[in-house]
């Protein structure tokens, strides 16, 4: 998987634990693509300070994804329901299912 789609998974299940400063600098660097010096000039911050919330604030994801896995959870049930959805031909099961695809 990709490394920014990741991330982006990431950052939608554990970036409410960030502080407001992390929080912004990461979705600005995933989300919104931005630079670390657009980041900074955004912000009122250097880019080395943009840098450093970034990787603290991904070092504090990963840490929080490498006890809890929900990453992993969160993309094998897509993969699941999708499969699922695939293979199905009664309606009622293919409807619940793309229900949860459009959950993750």
């Amino acid at each position: 998987m990709d490394d920014f789609i990741l991330k982006g998974i990431l950052f939608s299940i554990y970036g409410a634990l960030l502080t407001k400063e992390q929080k912004k600098v990461y979705e600005y660097h995933i989300l919104e693509d931005l630079s670390f010096s657009e980041i900074g000039e955004e912000l009122s911050i250097s880019r080395q300070a943009a840098q450093d919330y970034f990787k603290r604030a991904d070092k504090k994801i990963k840490e929080y994804d490498d006890k809890l896995l929900l990453s992993k959870k969160f993309i094998d049930i897509q993969k699941y329901a999708t499969k699922i959805s695939k293979i199905t031909k009664q309606k009622e099961i293919k409807s619940l299912s793309e229900k949860i695809i459009d959950l993750t």
